[in-house]
């Protein structure tokens, strides 16, 4: 049986950490195990290896830290844990990965995330992996958009992969099904319009464009009940909270924290807001849809091709608040647009956004990389890649 092991540096239970721990459990009757991986920087495992363990799925901890040694730790692991094909997510695993991979002679694939920038030693890794995700000689992207934008740097070589995330139905993610927060609970009254997000505060979520966004909104609407409810934490906290206060709107705005049950608090709202200045395939954008919480996203990476404007959700600018505020005011203002957008836009996720889908593409790729054949070519429009 084949083994194949997933690297990701994490630290919580994020969208990558949720799409990892479903396909693993969902691959045990496979006849190939996936193993999920991760490295220790604090002295407890990490939160994603803890709840793997508890559903049965085999777990690796590499020591962590920034350390010569970081890479041969891996490379040890995949000689001695008989590792057919390593899958790495992010920039740390994509960059200590490489080496390892290399070393121990294994075949390696690097699945590109976001790039934050968000400490000096992230900054290192990603300037360090996109050196690396244009000379390799595979590539899997999360959205079509962002491999076009690879594909243009690597130069002739092999067009990187598009495998987009699944939509995860909540008793997908192996998490308990506790009741979602009622409106009383938080301190909302049934007539208040709730606008959310969810996602790591860091620069290149957009959480600043939204309350800029959302002062205006008051303005445009006086008298209209709003709320604004943000699910997360990082270290743009700080800022957000201090330009709240300073825009007035700081009772209006609750800082809820990191929520592993975030399809159960996205009930609360009318509107989920993803105001990306880069993104991905957010997972939460999908969480909502499926949900039939109508959405308002910026027109930035793999966004667009989740969500078609005016049809399953509504698309702005990015790094504009006063478009933001329009179309936020337009939620508001009909129901008939919410309802509309929220019932095409679960009719789409079901339809091409399925663990399924997902599945194939992956057994797809894990089938070619490790020698084996199949009936139709990776690089067919049909397996959708870019």
């Amino acid at each position: 049986m084949s083994r194949i092991l997933h690297l990701i540096a994490s630290d919580s239970i994020g969208g990558p950490e949720k799409q990892l721990l479903h396909h693993a459990h969902d691959a045990r009757d496979a006849d190939y195990e996936v193993i999920l991986g991760s490295f220790q920087d604090d002295p407890q495992p990490s939160e994603l290896l803890t709840l793997a363990s508890r559903y049965g799925i085999e777990t690796v901890s590499v020591p962590g830290g920034i350390r010569p040694g970081l890479v041969d730790d891996l490379t040890q692991y995949l000689r001695t844990g008989d590792i057919d094909l390593l899958c790495t997510h992010g920039c740390k695993a994509n960059v200590v990965g490489h080496f390892a991979a290399k070393h121990a002679n294994v075949a390696w694939v690097p699945f590109v995330r976001d790039f934050t920038a968000e400490t000096w030693h992230v900054t290192l890794y990603e300037r360090l992996e996109r050196s690396l995700l244009v000379r390799s000689p595979w590539v899997v992207c999360v959205s079509a958009a962002q491999a076009r934008e690879l594909g243009r740097l690597r130069r002739g070589r092999r067009a990187p992969l598009v495998i987009q995330n699944a939509v995860l139905a909540p008793r997908e993610k192996g998490f308990s099904q506790e009741p979602a927060p009622s409106r009383e609970e938080l301190g909302f009254s049934g007539r208040t319009f709730v606008f959310g997000a969810a996602g790591r505060f860091n620069r290149e979520k957009g959480h600043r464009i939204l309350l800029d966004a959302f002062a205006l909104l008051h303005k445009m609407l006086p008298g209209q009940p709003m709320e604004l409810l943000l699910l997360g934490e990082g270290r743009e906290e700080p800022a957000l909270r201090a330009q709240a206060r300073r825009l007035g709107i700081e009772p209006r705005v609750f800082f809820a924290g990191f929520q592993r049950r975030a399809a159960a608090w996205m009930k609360v709202m009318n509107c989920l807001v993803q105001p990306s200045l880069t993104d991905g395939t957010p997972n939460s954008v999908l969480e909502a849809m499926l949900l039939e919480i109508p959405v308002i996203a910026t027109d930035t990476g793999g966004i667009p091709d989740v969500i078609e404007s005016g049809e399953t959700g509504l698309l702005v600018e990015p790094d504009s608040p006063t478009a933001l505020a329009e179309a936020m005011k337009k939620m508001v203002c009909s129901s008939a647009l919410r309802n509309r957008l929220a019932s095409e836009a679960k009719y789409r996720v079901e339809q091409d956004f399925s663990p399924t889908r997902q599945r194939e593409l992956l057994e797809m790729l894990y089938r070619t990389m490790i020698g084996d054949s199949f009936p139709m070519g990776v690089e067919e429009p049909a397996h959708g890649v870019a």
